[in-house]
């Protein structure tokens, strides 16, 4: 499989899709793309844009992207990029790592594939099936027997037969979405192949964060189903970036000045999660949350320092913001992104707070690498200085041309 580009009325939108061209695609990767050409219709944006939407993806963005209902990937390391436009996300579990990485999220969650039978109503139930087994993409052979459907195919042929169901177990996280959205009953199997935390950030998000999942078709059975989702379906298409279509991709605050604030509230929602799951979670839903606070705490310690004590309504003062940058940038090798956010963030804090330190000043300017070999000593801080006056001598207004004799004539004759 790989992660590639559709393009929607001149909008970015990504999805998985096999490396064979021939080959059946995952039938949740598919949704997104499907929703959002039923959402922007024929209209065509003005200015290039790239939107994320359904999937666990969010490890992929790249810096100014936007967000409308993806999720956090439990399995893999998580890189969130800065910043991210995000106007809504599958659940509170991705919310909390986005808020500890210093993004703010909004608190409006849910699939979007809970949309589909809103977005597109001509899916009809089809095949006959009491009960309807679904296992994830990467575990297949996981079930068989009648009754078990392939997520290989195409999503609406899926979206039909988990329709016409009466009750779903499945492991595919949009075979129970799908469930969800048409009111099917389900359950939950416990992953095999999966990390747990993309499906009690579902739960979560919906209203239901103590969920219990099923070892065994036989016990999903046995427990019956999952109580019926609380949603607003409203809030979550209202939050889809209509604008991109319109005028283009917002503005974005790349300055990092609300850093310290967003961690506290991240901590908060985690906390929040905690309580909401219960003092006997599951293990799948403790392992979630675990996840959920090493994802968020997976930052490097000396970059959290800087970017609090950058934050807006710190106290520090300016060197004490050049002490922890020097700290950051000996701990740290060069990375495009990080380096640039701790220029944006320096360039708006040391306005309000000087400092004499060069490598503080280099690195405000945005010349990060410069700053980072001073701090290592593989500069001398004469660098720093030379490359300063440089700058300065460059940005300094263009003097006055001086007036001719012809003119200071005129304007003797014009004064009298």
């Amino acid at each position: 499989m790989s992660f590639h580009d559709s393009t929607i009325g001149g909008v970015r939108v990504p999805r998985w899709i096999p490396e064979d061209p021939g080959a059946a695609a995952n039938f949740g990767d598919e949704i997104g793309p499907l929703l959002v050409a039923a959402l922007a219709g024929d209209a065509v944006a003005p200015a290039g844009a790239r939107l994320l939407s359904v999937g666990s993806v969010i490890h992929f963005a790249e810096p100014g992207d936007v967000v409308w209902g993806a999720g956090v990937n439990g399995k893999v390391r998580q890189r969130v990029r800065y910043p991210l436009d995000v106007r809504a996300v599958r659940g509170p579990l991705t919310r909390a790592v986005l808020l500890g990485s210093g993004v703010p999220t909004p608190e409006v969650f849910g699939d979007p594939a809970l949309l589909l039978p809103r977005l597109l109503p001509d899916v009809e139930p089809a095949g006959a099936a009491d009960v309807l087994v679904v296992p994830n993409l990467n575990e297949l052979d996981r079930v068989g027997g009648e009754g078990v459907l392939s997520p290989l195919g195409d999503p609406l042929d899926i979206a039909s037969r988990i329709r016409a169901a009466t009750f779903v177990v499945a492991s595919s996280l949009h075979a129970l979405v799908l469930a969800d959205a048409y009111g099917v009953p389900s359950r939950p199997l416990v992953p095999a192949a999966e990390h747990p935390f993309k499906y009690l950030d579902y739960y979560a998000g919906t209203g239901r964060a103590d969920v219990r999942f099923a070892s065994s078709v036989e016990e999903a059975l046995e427990l019956g189903p999952v109580a019926p989702p609380e949603v607003d379906l409203d809030a979550l298409e209202a939050a889809f970036p209509r604008d991109l279509w319109e005028g283009g991709p917002r503005p974005v605050d790349r300055t990092s000045r609300h850093d310290a604030r967003l961690r506290a509230e991240g901590a908060r929602a985690q906390a929040a999660l905690a309580l909401a799951v219960g003092r006997d979670a599951p293990d799948a839903a403790a392992q979630a949350l675990l996840r959920t606070a090493q994802l968020a705490a997976e930052q490097p310690a000396h970059l959290v320092d800087l970017l609090a004590a950058s934050s807006e309504g710190s106290a520090a003062p300016g060197d004490e913001i050049a002490r922890l940058l020097g700290s950051f940038l000996r701990a740290n090798p060069a990375r495009g992104d990080i380096d640039q956010r701790v220029a944006k963030a320096l360039a708006r804090a040391l306005a309000e707070r000087r400092t004499p330190d060069v490598v503080a000043r280099v690195a405000a300017t945005g010349k990060v690498s410069l700053a980072r070999a001073i701090a290592t000593g593989e500069e001398p801080p004469a660098s720093g200085e030379a490359f300063l006056a440089d700058r300065e001598r460059e940005q300094a207004p263009e003097p006055a041309p001086p007036r001719g004799i012809l003119s200071r004539l005129r304007g003797r004759r014009g004064s009298a």
